[in-house]
């Protein structure tokens, strides 16, 4: 059994979460209501996953992540009604792994959910058809022919592969690869990634979903 701490103090919304969590009978979800008592239970219990508010009494989700990131590094998703593009880089960079802005549906908490799951146990090599991606040693090879792909590229796809069967939205994917460049400079040259691992693996690869989110299956 899957264990989850939900940090929420909004009585609704966590018992929703949890209610529909525990319906796919691979979840036990542990529930808090504030901030103290929530990096408390992060701190002495092992969870698989914790889900945490960031407006909470007492203690802040920001600073709960932030602490817990000195002890432990259990996958965190901040649920937070924050939509800037700057918050969810600040989130990023206190050590949080996703984050859903609210209102959200709960399908996509239940994908994300299990997207940071996988990520501990990502593939060694991740196939789609002809393509072979050895993540570890940074090799990619399309009909066992070795293929070149910069940094940036296959940071994209070890994003979208974590995260496969997820959509990822333009902000999803800069919030990971800004790094040192500007936020204006990442989005510009996101489209330049995207096609340029279209055209040397496969047009088929990623799929764009609505013109501004993308995303990989399921690995086949």
């Amino acid at each position: 059994m899957t264990k989850i701490l939900l940090v929420e103090d909004n009585k609704q919304i966590a018992d929703n979460i949890k209610t529909y969590l525990e319906l796919e009978n691979e979840f036990e979800v542990v529930c808090c209501n504030d901030g103290e008592n929530g990096l408390f239970l992060a701190k002495t219990n092992d969870y698989d996953a914790i889900l945490l508010d960031l407006m909470l009494p007492w203690i802040d989700g920001k600073t709960i992540c932030k602490k817990l990131r000195n002890e432990k590094n259990t996958p965190v998703i901040i649920i937070t009604a924050k939509s800037q593009l700057e918050d969810k880089l600040d989130l990023f960079e206190v050590g949080a792994d996703d984050y859903l802005v609210k209102p959200f549906d709960l399908e996509e908490l239940l994908a994300r959910l299990k997207a940071v799951l996988r990520r501990g146990v990502i593939d060694q090599l991740f196939t789609f058809q002809d393509i072979e991606i050895n993540f570890p040693k940074k090799m990619v090879f399309k009909s066992k022919k070795k293929i070149h792909l910069t940094l940036k590229e296959l940071q994209i796809l070890e994003i979208l592969v974590q995260n496969r069967g997820v959509t990822m939205s333009r902000t999803d994917l800069i919030t990971h690869l800004r790094g040192e460049e500007s936020i204006r400079d990442s989005d510009e040259k996101l489209d330049v990634y995207i096609c340029n691992i279209r055209k040397k693996l496969d047009k088929n690869l990623i799929e764009t979903v609505k013109g501004f989110w993308y995303r990989i299956g399921e690995k086949e």
